[in-house]
């Protein structure tokens, strides 16, 4: 169980990471393409505000239920004492 613990978390940290980069990406993009529509009209460009608030709850979230898996794959000493 420990191993899968440990596959288990650092995926959902690595995922949290992707998700999180794959939301930066795309509001970078939307800004982008608009700048371009706006420019190839010849219009001036006109530049657009970004809404880059930040990663949701979801990423820090599973972020940190990746890191609880990842800590309870290892195993403790508290469990073990010698006689």
């Amino acid at each position: 169980m420990s191993n899968t613990n440990k596959i288990l978390g650092a995926s959902l940290m690595l995922g949290s990471a992707g998700i999180a980069s794959m939301e930066r990406i795309s509001v970078r993009l939307s800004a982008a393409i608009v700048e371009a529509g706006y420019a190839s009209g010849g219009n001036p460009r006109e530049i657009v505000s970004l809404n880059d608030n930040g990663p949701g709850l979801l990423v820090y979230f599973l972020f940190f239920i990746g890191f609880v898996l990842l800590v309870s794959g290892f195993p403790g000493s508290y469990g073990r004492r010698e006689k």
